[in-house]
């Protein structure tokens, strides 16, 4: 019998939502002996990789409002892994920098990252995986978000 009306559960959206908990639920406890979030490592990443200079572009690359970056800068300020300073040309204009400590913890960090995507990935073959990255490529497309440039390319 054919279903009347739509259900959540044939909806890919309440999937890659419940995926994407899980995920950042598994991550954030192998975060918490640091003393930080998924979030808080992705804004430290896109930094980490020279991606973001400024609050504005950490938000840009995070798909963050720029209120919770701020937050966010507030809490990796006050535990030094992170420095704001106002340009001398514009003081409306903020940079932000890694501290060294950040910068070594970053390489720490994105070694327990690697390790725990790897994990979710473990059931799915190469051929597999990177259909699943093409897919998920096209559906961000479609929605509106080309990120096909910043989806680094894996064999």
């Amino acid at each position: 019998m054919a279903d009347k009306e739509f259900h959540v559960h044939n909806s890919f959206a309440f999937w890659i939502s419940r995926l994407a908990q899980r995920m950042q639920e598994q991550f954030n406890r192998s975060l918490k002996e640091h003393g930080l979030t998924w979030q808080q490592w992705a804004l430290l990443n896109v930094m980490f990789h020279g991606l973001a200079k400024t609050p504005a572009q950490v938000a840009d690359h995070l798909g963050a409002d720029r209120s919770t970056v701020t937050r966010m800068l507030d809490r990796l300020e006050k535990q030094s892994l992170v420095l704001r300073e106002h340009d001398g040309l514009d003081r409306r204009v903020v940079k932000i920098f890694l501290t060294k400590d950040a910068e070594s913890l970053v390489k720490i960090l994105n070694k327990i990252a690697e390790k725990h995507q790897a994990e979710f990935l473990s059931e799915l073959p190469s051929t597999e995986y990177r259909g699943l990255r093409g897919s998920l490529v096209k559906m961000l497309r479609a929605g509106g978000l080309d990120v096909s440039s910043l989806w680094r390319q894996v064999s």
